[in-house]
């Protein structure tokens, strides 16, 4: 385009007056703006109308199924007297038909009733008939002069509600029908509505084509190449900056979790491989605790980055409900209790008596921040004390930490809350980390659509505060969970597990418990297990070889019986962010993610097993016989022999290496059993298994369990045998080795000391 030309095209744009197009904008906006509010506030108004129609249906309909329930319940009640619990059903009934009623009395659902002569009249009948039946069942039960209660007359009550039946079905259909002719006529004012709307579109349209086109004609002088390159240079710039810095963050990141995930690693091998030398009791307990405390580092980074992953991934999902603020409090500040003292630190909290009792929050989270406001106040605090201060402001809710540590400069400050940074990196050599838990702190209170700020000082301390929306709740009743129990003998468990490792940590820790554990590997010998032997909870693995966990659930609660109430709790690694959903969905009670802990499984086995205060102690358990058979699974003649012989230290010692040979013959018999043909070779191969865990279980008083591997062995020598009878007895023969597992540890807590 030549200068002239653009001269000219821009004189031609100057003759329309610039307050002549701003006018036509606003004009356009403002009636844009008020055809959408018009249109929401109808919409609304129309939604509540609706909505008020089917409650008011819906009561109504439940009205009427309330009674012809009612009816039903009457006719099949054709005896004198009633018991007590006859006649809490029947009243409990009647006080739920009675309740629909009030329903109707109340608020726009009775106004809209009123409006209907038809469902009016109808419903003043059978606030009638309700009275006259209120009065029935206020006589029911009252003594006479005698001292004699009345009956109920069961008779005239069933004519009475027959009466009220079709009253109600009456009613029903006047809502209906007003309904429908509520409808016919809404949608001939949408018609009209439509044809309005449509009407002002186009009028609406046609205004915004000619603003448009002024627009248009007055930007197309501003559309220069040279802009538009120097507009897309500077995108490869900001794209070439992002990409650096994310190529930043990314090593960082992998820098940090390196050396987060190598440090603790690194405690866990070299006191393990310290271990495995001749060490003093003492040195064996210093070394566990080591093991123990960097195995838990290890965990709460993983569990830091998990849950910073989810956040950034936009998966969190907030459980608001009315919280103690005060219990919630108490409860994160006495965790930090022990290392407070270690550091001989004061500490103080300081609850406003305006900060109301209860509020709604997501309890969990606002524990999450919490935990990592304190815990970072404590780490950087080496001298003087820590505050935590709750108080409100306006309709917030403040949580202020203070401590007296060494504080934090304004360029710390700025670069604080990003993740994967420390303020410097002395900080990091010093205290490690990853840098994620005040990110996490500073997403979390955004999500809660609250804040978190920062005032500090070189070394005078910081402030971290916290600010929440206020929103006050009423009071709930909760009931405190009781002190997990740390003894629970006489408890008999099934462990669902096909990891070798994860199950020998389960059964230990559980026989810690003082729990009897019996064990399967898969689905199929834990529903045959289920067969055989009554437990009082079922630890349930997710991924099994044969089927998954959620199947086996769902199959064990089929089969009724006790099965159909015991607790099944999956038990797995996690990750799935709906998994817990899914187990209970399958039927499951609980869910309780690896790695496990004593205190973990005595806190899920007590809410399990003992919910309720009065719940002290379980019934004993039957066993059934159908597979195991009568025979005794010990021998307590050769157990009391090995004893006396060898003395309880080394027979503990023995039994730890029996458990482990069945456990290594079972895993190899199972590997050839899964062949089909077997060939020579691997027949001889079960053969000489079967042998050897046939002569350790006589050896060390396990009669039944060497039975079962007598006549697998005794099978597998005969010529022909079927592969039906073979699978018979080896699934057996892995029941009863579970079960002497069980019996045989019960039988050690019994008479062996230490």
């Amino acid at each position: 385009m030549s200068v002239s030309g653009l001269t000219t095209q821009v004189s031609s744009l100057l003759r329309y007056p610039r307050r002549l197009k701003f006018a036509a904008i606003i004009a356009v906006l403002l009636f844009a703006g008020a055809l959408v509010v018009a249109t929401l506030a109808a919409w609304r108004q129309d939604n509540l109308t609706q909505s008020l129609r089917e409650d008011t249906a819906w009561v109504v309909y439940k009205l009427d199924r309330d009674a012809v329930q009612l009816v039903n319940h009457v006719l099949t009640l054709d005896h004198q007297p009633l018991t007590p619990a006859e006649r809490y059903a029947l009243t409990l009934r009647f006080e739920l038909l009675y309740s629909r009623i009030t329903l109707l009395n109340e608020g726009d659902v009775s106004a809209l009733l009123q409006n209907i002569t038809t469902a009016r009249e109808l419903f003043s009948q059978i606030q009638t008939q309700v009275d006259g039946l209120d009065m029935m069942f206020r006589a029911f039960g009252v003594p006479d002069h005698r001292g004699v209660s009345q009956p109920l007359p069961l008779a005239a009550l069933g004519d009475k509600l027959q009466t009220l039946t079709r009253s109600t079905e009456r009613l029903v259909i006047a809502i209906n029908g007003y309904l429908a002719e509520s409808a016919t006529a809404e949608r001939e004012q949408l018609s009209l509505l439509y044809r309005l709307l449509m009407t002002l579109i186009v009028a609406m349209s046609l205004a915004a084509f000619l603003v448009v086109a002024f627009l248009v004609r007055e930007t197309r002088e501003s559309a220069a190449i040279r802009r538009e390159q120097a507009q897309l240079a500077l995108q490869l710039e900001v794209t070439a900056k992002q990409a650096q810095a994310a190529n930043q963050a990314k090593s960082d990141f992998l820098a940090i979790v390196s050396h987060e995930i190598r440090t603790p690693l690194n405690g866990v091998i070299g006191m393990s491989e310290l271990l495995r030398e001749s060490v003093s009791p003492a040195q064996v307990e210093d070394y566990a605790y080591t093991i123990h405390d960097s195995a838990n580092q290890l965990l709460s980074m993983i569990n830091e980055i998990l849950d910073f992953s989810k956040i950034e991934a936009g998966h969190l999902a907030l459980q608001t409900s009315p919280t103690a603020i005060r219990l919630l409090v108490d409860s994160v500040v006495e965790l930090f209790t022990p290392r407070i003292k270690m550091k001989e630190l004061t500490f103080s909290v300081d609850v406003d008596t305006r900060v109301p009792a209860w509020v709604m929050v997501d309890a969990g989270r606002l524990r999450q921040i919490l935990l990592n406001l304190i815990a970072n106040a404590i780490k950087f605090t080496d001298y003087g004390g820590i505050s935590v201060q709750v108080s409100t402001k306006f309709d917030q809710l403040v949580f202020e930490i203070s401590d007296t540590g060494c504080g934090l400069s304004e360029h710390q400050q700025a670069r604080l809350f990003e993740p994967f940074q420390q303020a410097d990196e002395s900080v990091t050599r010093r205290f490690g980390g990853t840098g994620l838990g005040l990110a996490i702190c500073k997403r979390l209170s955004e999500a809660m659509q609250g804040r978190i700020v920062v005032s500090s000082h070189l070394g005078q301390g910081s402030i971290f505060r916290c600010e929440l929306p206020l929103v006050e709740a009423d009071p709930v009743s909760v009931s405190l969970p009781s002190a997990p129990q740390q003894d629970f003998t006489g408890i008999t468990l099934l462990l669902v597990e096909d990891n070798a490792v994860n199950r020998k940590v389960a059964i230990g820790l559980l026989s810690r418990l003082g729990c009897d554990v019996v064990w399967a590997e898969n689905g199929q010998d834990a529903l045959a297990m289920a067969q055989s032997q009554q437990v009082h909870l079922i630890f349930m693995d997710i991924q099994l070889p044969d089927m998954d966990g959620l199947t086996v659930a769902q199959l064990m609660r089929e089969q009724g019986g006790w099965l159909d109430s015991v607790p099944i709790v999956a038990m797995t690694a996690g990750g799935a962010e709906d998994d817990r959903q899914r187990c209970l969905a399958a039927g499951m009670s609980d869910y309780l993610t690896k790695p496990l802990s004593l205190s973990a499984l005595s806190s899920l086995l007590a809410s399990q097993l003992f919910a309720t205060p009065d719940a002290a102690s379980l019934p004993a358990l039957p066993v059934l016989q159908t597979q195991l058979g009568a025979q005794s699974l010990l021998n307590t003649d050769t157990l009391n022999m090995l004893k006396a012989t060898l003395g309880d230290v080394s027979l503990t010692q023995l039994i730890t290496l029996y458990h482990q040979q069945v456990s290594d013959y079972c895993e190899q018999l199972t590997a050839c059993l899964a062949q089909a043909p077997l060939s020579d070779e691997q027949q001889q191969q079960v053969v000489r298994l079967a042998h050897q865990l046939r002569g350790e279980s006589v050896s060390m008083g396990a009669d039944k369990l060497a039975d079962q591997a007598q006549q697998l062995e005794t099978l597998m020598t005969t010529d022909p045998f079927t592969q039906s009878k073979r699978d018979e007895i080896f699934s057996a023969l892995r029941l009863t080795a579970s079960h002497t597992h069980a019996a045989m540890e019960k039988w050690c807590r019994e008479h062996l000391s230490g």
